[in-house]
């Protein structure tokens, strides 16, 4: 479980959504699939930003660059 103060960084769905490209649904998906760390609040998603960036150079490795 992430600390709070680590919590403070994380993002929120529509800020996935727009780094990655994906609609917001499918970001959910992402984070509930476990391809993301995210933690769902009674407020939505919250996403951690180290787990993004991997998932984006990820994405990026198997478009071929």
């Amino acid at each position: 479980m992430p600390s709070l103060k680590e919590l403070k960084r994380w993002m929120g769905t529509g800020q996935v959504a727009k780094t990655l490209g994906y609609s917001r649904q499918g970001t959910i998906n992402l984070a509930e699939e476990g391809k993301i760390r995210a933690v769902k609040t009674g407020a939505g998603w919250i996403y951690d930003p180290d787990s993004v960036d991997m998932f984006k150079a990820r994405l990026k490795a198997s478009k071929g660059g």
